[in-house]
């Protein structure tokens, strides 16, 4: 039997404000439906996170976790954490991972700078990448944050990020750390760009 379920598609990437409007707005309607009790979103700055600030109030029994980079990429990325951002996840009970990127950071990194070569976690990215730019982070961020053991492994995630800036991409998918990340299963796609 087939199902018809619909999926929220975003015509331009850099009106990243209002994707990540809809996003949120697209999250919280899944949330009323679905008895998922984690949320991850990536939030480099601290923006996407407090843009969920409200659900996390409304639904106080989901975990809603934000996931930035590492202090290092931060810096090579000249991205700044805005505390008054990180406030209002705080006040909400948004909890904050900080870690290196699962699938194009650490020595993958670090091999391809220093010889030019290919490096494993760089496949798995491209491929997420025929998506967008979003699905590949989606699933690095429930990755990192089941590392950092904010997520446990095996349950049913809301994992939401974005093509540069803030959110236009929400999946659902079962968790699964960096280590063990063909454990991840991706079941629905709520959210993505429309590419052209």
């Amino acid at each position: 039997m087939a199902r018809i379920k619909p999926v929220v598609y975003f015509e331009d990437t850099g009106k990243w404000r209002q994707n990540t409007k809809g996003v949120v707005e697209t999250v919280g309607e899944y949330l009323k439906g679905h008895r998922v009790r984690h949320v991850v979103m990536a939030t480099n700055t601290g923006y996407v996170g407090a843009q969920f600030a409200p659900l996390a109030e409304r639904y106080s029994k989901v975990n809603f976790v934000g996931v930035k980079m590492a202090p290092a990429i931060d810096k090579m990325y000249d991205v700044k954490w805005s505390a008054r951002y990180g406030r209002t996840m705080e006040k909400a009970g948004v909890k904050l991972a900080c870690g290196t990127h699962a699938l194009t950071g650490g020595l993958d990194r670090a091999v391809q700078a220093a010889f030019q070569g290919f490096a494993p976690g760089s496949l798995v990215a491209q491929t997420l990448y025929l998506f967008s730019q979003g699905m590949k982070v989606c699933v690095e961020v429930i990755a990192m944050a089941c590392d950092a053991g904010l997520v446990p492994e095996g349950v049913q995630v809301v994992s939401c990020a974005g093509t540069g800036h803030g959110s236009d991409t929400a999946i659902v998918a079962t968790s699964a750390c960096s280590a063990n990340l063909f454990d991840m299963t991706i079941h629905q796609v709520l959210a993505m760009p429309l590419k052209k």
